[in-house]
């Protein structure tokens, strides 16, 4: 091969030794969990929503609702396939990697559930429409806070905002009126419970190992990334400039009434305060301590 060959190849971090043995075998079971309970969101009849007697403006609202379901699950795909290369690189065991693997196979399908029930109300929307999403969910792409963190850091925060998010997707299982979106919450919360349980065991592992500068640094992205991005419309409208905040509430609300499998906008800021006092409880063990986030907290003293 020419020298000149040479110097045109990129070079890469070196994926060896390639180590099989089992490391953590509580996250094996998730793996084998993951391979048992795997579904498929084409097996989903939608048609009690197609043929549902929708006013047009429910159809609207409730498939920008799910439209935006579709692009956040789809934002957790490349997180993902960063912290895949991650772990090659870094030469985690293999049920680290297929984890991980499993990971983006579920987000994968949870944002296809999401596109499917946006296509049967009739209004999938490929991109958003409105100007603040578009600011917004590119900030979801952006790997510089992860890549402060090591590794497992970084995983157990993406671990915490899934804790949140399944608060709010088991308020929307609980809203949906129809069997087909009651369905598709139900095996997505299966699936987010694994990743929440994947979380808990890292933190059993690794948090009382992490130094105080990492700990203090980890509560800071924390909640820097609610206030920062969730509560701008992706978790709550709270954020939002007030028309904005005014039309996409009325929307929500719109779907939430009629049983779109939605959260009602009044309602997100409590349901959000549930689950961050419960993150609160459960890293509190380990010296790590979340910001205010005055959005969510103030509120709270104001109840």
């Amino acid at each position: 091969m020419q020298a000149s060959m040479l110097e045109e190849i990129v070079q890469v971090p070196n994926p060896y030794p390639i180590r099989f043995a089992t490391e953590y075998p509580e996250v094996l079971r998730l793996c084998d969990q993951a391979r048992e309970l795997a579904w498929s969101p084409a097996d989903i009849d939608f048609t009690d929503i197609r043929e549902a007697d929708l006013p047009p403006e429910v159809r609207a609202a409730g498939g920008e609702w799910w439209s935006l379901r579709s692009w956040m699950e789809h934002g957790a795909i490349p997180y993902g396939a960063e912290r895949l290369r991650e772990a090659i690189f870094s030469h985690q065991p293999i049920e680290i990697k297929q984890h991980v693997v499993n990971f983006i196979n579920e987000e994968l399908r949870h944002h296809e559930a999401s596109v499917r029930i946006a296509q049967a109300l009739g209004d999938y929307h490929p991109e958003p429409r409105a100007d603040y999403f578009k600011q917004v969910i590119p900030r979801f792409h952006d790997e510089r806070d992860e890549k402060q963190m090591s590794f497992f850091a970084g995983l157990a925060v993406n671990t915490l905002f899934e804790q949140l998010s399944g608060e709010l997707l088991q308020a929307r299982y609980e809203n949906a009126r129809f069997k087909s979106i009651k369905t598709a919450c139900q095996l997505i919360l299966r699936d987010e419970a694994r990743h929440i349980q994947f979380g808990r065991i890292i933190m059993r592992r690794f948090f009382s190992e992490l130094p105080a500068d990492e700990k203090r640094l980890l509560g800071v992205k924390v909640a820097k990334k609610l206030r920062g991005s969730l509560l701008n419309g992706v978790y709550a409208v709270v954020n939002l400039p007030d028309d904005e905040r005014q039309r996409a509430g009325r929307n929500r609300a719109l779907a939430a009434d009629h049983g779109l499998g939605a959260t009602h906008p009044d309602d997100e800021v409590a349901i959000i305060r549930r689950g961050l006092t419960q993150i609160r409880e459960d890293v509190a063990p380990y010296g790590v301590e979340i910001p205010e986030v005055p959005e969510v907290d103030r509120a709270a003293a104001q109840v």
